[in-house]
């Protein structure tokens, strides 16, 4: 005969069983949470996996997540029956989790209103009465899980175990998403930079075909300009003029030289204008030019000029220069059409921290014009030495100022920074080369009384482009010479060599074949006692040999007549 258990025995053991399965449940969530862990790449998916799993593996009543915040306890996260401090920040010395981040220990309180570390005015409003907090991080702590029960209670090891296991693990994930996040920094730093250099080298390379291609365009104009102005000089010169076309005449001539004018800044953007450096007194210069660019900017504007008396000489092109720093002061007059303040400052480049990383080698001195008016975005910023482009109306402006004084101190051998801010105002920096004590100066356009009309002798014209060589011809046929002509610099060779005895030549630099310093070289070795005149158009002055007579197209008549009587009295 069996005997049946009694009834307390059999409830006994169906509340082991329920224990042990609901044991078995915890760990089963714990698992999930600690595989959900693994894989996570940010804390902010560790915070929220903690949330959502820890209050369920132990069966707490409440669970908050609580981040290091220098001297302070923030509660980032939580999830509990009832609110508890979800976004607040307490002092780390008056809170639980403070003291389980600074001692790096597990802290369990069956009773928080018996307990000297609980600040138990912020749990008495609470449903909190036994609590246990976990640091996360060792050896140094840097967050905390806290797991909150409404009834007095002493938290069991196996739940104690388990939070310390699920902070373990989450302590690791946030130490990788730390890594991941700091090398997905780094290389988003690098492709970055990568992308700004791919920007420069693309921006560069563009910068230098449109420059080449500037020149080159340029280079064709001066060459139309010339005998252009060629037969305007000579028409003006006839006395029979009636006034009609006195006035004719005259618009032309103005017209061309705006026209010369705007293939200059076209050179200087291109890097290709002929320069005349020679060692410049800023202060004097800006002193000089103060009344203009008053004038020029208007009444409304008002110019501060500091320039100190004893800045350093610099190296440069004054004419060029003035012309750099009127279209500067132009542009800050536009930006301000209500008004404003232009300052103009210069100072001698000495530390790094003035010092842009692409400037060349050398000393400099910086020349800053600075505005308060609209400003620029970093786009337009980054777009405004581009040649022809504006952001004034159609009409007020070429596009080609900043771009000229780009390409003017980058011939000088230094550099123009452009630094501006919508609703600021914009500083334009040019870095300007100080003047060497030792430095050479290079050989000047020769300059000199106009030729008085009388005859001259043979004079020999070589140039490839014939409405230069004819324009130019006309010219020195009334200066009084007689002139015979040659279409390259082999063609002017064999004339001299089969006998011609010209008084003087007048050559093109850039020729097909033998170039005219080539020409002027040969002529220097083997006949001596002929004069040669150098013509250009747009050439580096390093192209063009220093110690040779020049003169730059587009010229005029009295250019052209005061080179060779320079030439001629020195010959």
């Amino acid at each position: 005969m069996e005997v049946s258990p009694p009834n307390g025995a059999l409830q006994s053991e169906s509340a082991k069983a329920s224990r042990s399965g609901d044991l078995t449940d915890r760990w089963t969530k714990l698992t999930l949470a600690l595989e959900q862990l693994a894989g996570v790449d940010s804390i902010d998916k560790v915070i929220e996996i903690l949330r959502q799993t820890a209050r369920g593996i132990v069966e707490a009543d409440g669970i908050t997540v609580v981040l290091k915040d220098r001297e302070f306890c923030h509660y980032v996260a939580e999830d509990a029956r009832e609110p508890l401090w979800a976004g607040q920040r307490f002092p780390a010395s008056h809170c639980v989790s403070g003291w389980a981040m600074r001692e790096c220990q597990s802290v369990s309180i069956p009773d928080v209103f018996d307990d000297p570390r609980v600040p138990v005015d912020a749990y008495r409003v609470t449903f909190v009465r036994s609590m246990v907090m976990i640091p996360i991080g060792a050896p140094k702590a840097f967050a905390a899980l806290g797991a909150y029960w409404s009834k007095v209670r002493a938290p069991s090891d196996d739940e104690i175990s388990m939070l310390e296991m699920l902070a373990r693990t989450a302590a690791t994930a946030i130490e990788n998403a730390r890594l991941i996040s700091t090398l997905e920094a780094r290389v988003a730093e690098r492709t970055l930079e990568l992308e700004q250099t791919h920007e420069q080298l693309r921006q560069t390379q563009k910068m230098e075909i449109v420059g080449q291609l500037t020149g080159h365009v340029a280079h064709d104009f001066n060459n139309l300009l010339t005998p252009i102005f060629a037969s305007l000089d000579l028409l003006s010169n006839r006395g029979n003029l009636d006034e009609r076309t006195k006035r004719n005449v005259q618009r032309a001539t103005d017209a061309a030289e705006r026209a010369r004018l705007l293939v200059q800044r076209l050179l200087s953007f291109a890097r290709r204008q002929p320069l005349k450096p020679s060692a410049t007194n800023l202060h004097t210069l800006v002193g000089d030019m103060h009344d203009l660019i008053e004038s020029t900017m208007g009444p409304r504007m008002v110019l501060i000029a500091s320039v100190p008396a004893d800045i350093p000489l610099i190296w440069a092109d004054a004419n060029q220069l003035e012309l750099a720093i009127l279209n500067l002061a132009v542009n800050a007059r536009d930006a301000m059409p209500e008004g404003g303040a232009v300052t103009l400052t210069a100072f001698a480049v000495q530390d790094d921290a003035d010092r842009p990383d692409s400037l060349p080698a050398g000393d400099h001195v910086c020349l800053a014009v600075r505005d308060n008016g609209a400003g620029m975005d970093k786009e337009t910023t980054a777009r405004s030495i581009e040649p022809f482009f504006t952001t004034k109306p159609l009409g007020q402006g070429t596009g080609l100022g900043l771009s000229m004084a780009h390409g003017l101190v980058a011939q000088l051998g230094g550099m123009m920074d452009i630094e501006s801010k919508r609703g600021i105002g914009t500083t334009v920096k040019l870095f300007l080369p100080i003047a060497k004590k030792t430095e050479e100066g290079i050989a000047q356009p020769v300059e000199g009384e106009a030729l008085p009309p009388q005859d001259r002798g043979l004079a020999l014209i070589v140039d490839d482009d014939e409405l230069v060589r004819s324009g130019t011809a006309e010219m020195l046929i009334d200066l009084g010479f007689e002139v015979i002509e040659a279409e390259t610099a082999h063609h002017g060779l064999d004339l001299i060599n089969r006998g011609l005895k010209p008084a003087i030549v007048i050559t093109d630099h850039l020729m097909p074949g033998m170039t005219g310093t080539e020409f002027a070289r040969t002529l220097k070795r083997e006949r001596p006692d002929i004069p040669v005149l150098l013509i250009s158009g747009y050439q580096n002055i390093q192209s063009v040999a220093p110690d040779l007579a020049r003169l730059w197209k587009p010229f005029r008549h009295k250019e052209l007549g005061a080179s060779i009587a320079s030439l001629l009295e020195v010959a």
